[in-house]
């Protein structure tokens, strides 16, 4: 095959995706095409365009990158979030049994936030951050949010770093599953954001969020009368943890997510 045949067959084949952006709205086209997610491109190609009967590509690419386990500070961590889950939950757990860890991780600190099953917003506002002596401020009831109550234990693994990732700021809620998307991680929730704020202070008296500039994104929680999204901050005016919503399309460049390493027990 020549180069002017090839090129004419790239050429004919953009000309018969392109039209089929529109199926997911030409703005959020645009905006997946022109921001780093143009990398994930051609994951997202392979994956549409797998024949029939053949293996199906993985969801999630496979990245080996970062640093052992052994080179970051997680099973110190671990043992931080072993106490608290004690202190403040009243549960005694073995997170390193009761979880299978990564290998690897792309960052050197890391903050675990393991939510147990049947724990509710209103008990982490209530046992990890009021039991403290912290004052909360709802903008909304916390409970309102969907994914109140956790329906499994989970241990989300967070970067230890005052910020959201920065490649997000600004980004609206309503791109969170462009951004997430071929990803192994997910976006942090309400509820984790809470414990973590909670842990991160407990041991180092320290917040995510702490300088008031910045706040984080939970694009899961959402509320079901308009579909708001919620988001969490600190005041150092106040020294006061809060939870507001906002549009899913709102912009804020000091608004962003947070990503996880999301693991459910062992079976």
């Amino acid at each position: 095959m020549n180069e002017a045949t090839l090129q004419k067959e790239q050429l004919d084949l953009l000309g018969m995706v392109v039209p089929h952006f529109g199926t997911v709205g030409l703005e959020e086209a645009r905006f997946y095409l022109r921001t780093e997610n143009r990398g994930q491109i051609p994951h997202a190609l392979r994956r549409g365009f797998t024949f029939p009967s053949a293996i199906p590509l993985p969801a999630v690419p496979v990245e080996i990158a970062g640093y052992p386990i052994e080179e970051t500070d997680c099973l110190e961590w671990l043992l931080h979030a072993e106490k608290f889950t004690e202190d403040h939950f009243g549960t005694k757990v073995n997170l390193r049994e009761l979880f299978s860890l990564p290998a690897r991780f792309p960052w050197k600190h890391i903050l675990p936030i393991f939510d147990p099953v049947g724990l509710s917003n209103r008990q982490m506002v209530d046992k990890t951050l009021k039991a403290q002596k912290l004052t909360v401020y709802e903008g909304t009831n916390v409970e309102e949010f969907t994914g109140a109550t956790a329906e499994v234990s989970r241990l989300y693994l967070i970067e230890r770093t005052p910020r959201p990732v920065p490649a997000t700021m600004g980004l609206p809620p309503k791109y969170a599953g462009h951004w997430f998307g071929g990803r192994q991680t997910v976006p942090l929730h309400l509820r984790g954001y809470g414990i973590g704020t909670g842990l991160l202070y407990k041991v180092a008296k320290q917040f995510l969020d702490p300088s008031g500039a910045t706040a984080s994104w939970f694009p899961e929680n959402t509320l079901s009368s308009d579909g708001r999204v919620a988001f969490g901050y600190y005041s150092p005016l106040n020294r006061g943890v809060g939870f507001g919503r906002n549009d899913a399309g709102g912009e804020n460049g000091g608004y962003g997510f947070r990503e996880a390493i999301v693991l459910s027990p062992k079976t």
